[in-house]
């Protein structure tokens, strides 16, 4: 937190998320999915050695970025996940919305993409829908 005189109180002043990456075997997939299904703009491409890595707007700032790993192995199913039948490779990442409405409309896009998503799950703190990327 920045006090009036700029000082920072001698924290670190961390602004948010710029962006976490993950493994895609599937670039083209992973671009119609984050681009087209949840309409977060593919705002930079980049190649890191022989893979393509490509960032997502979420918000001003903040990104969700993909390297992509042709023939990368499917991962072990998440353990309790809301979703048992879909591979995970890391648990989760979760996108905040400002209302319910918005949640349940996403809800509506994604299964009108053909997407596995679940109800509505509270949480007391939060409430959330979960689905996998493809």
């Amino acid at each position: 937190m920045t006090a009036s005189d700029g000082s920072t109180n001698g924290r670190v002043p961390w602004r948010g998320v710029h962006h976490l990456a993950f493994v895609t075997p599937d670039m083209d997939a992973t671009v119609r999915f984050y681009s087209g299904v949840l309409d977060m703009p593919l705002c930079a491409t980049l190649m890191a050695g022989p893979m393509r890595h490509y960032f997502f707007g979420i918000a001003p700032d903040m990104t969700v970025a993909f390297f992509e790993i042709p023939g990368s192995p499917t991962f072990a199913k998440g353990a309790g996940s809301p979703l048992p039948d879909f591979p995970v490779q890391f648990d989760h990442l979760s996108l905040g919305m400002d209302s319910e409405a918005e949640l349940l409309a996403l809800r509506e896009r994604l299964t009108a993409a053909g997407c596995g998503v679940t109800s509505v799950v509270d949480h007391g703190l939060m409430r959330s829908i979960y689905f996998h990327d493809n």
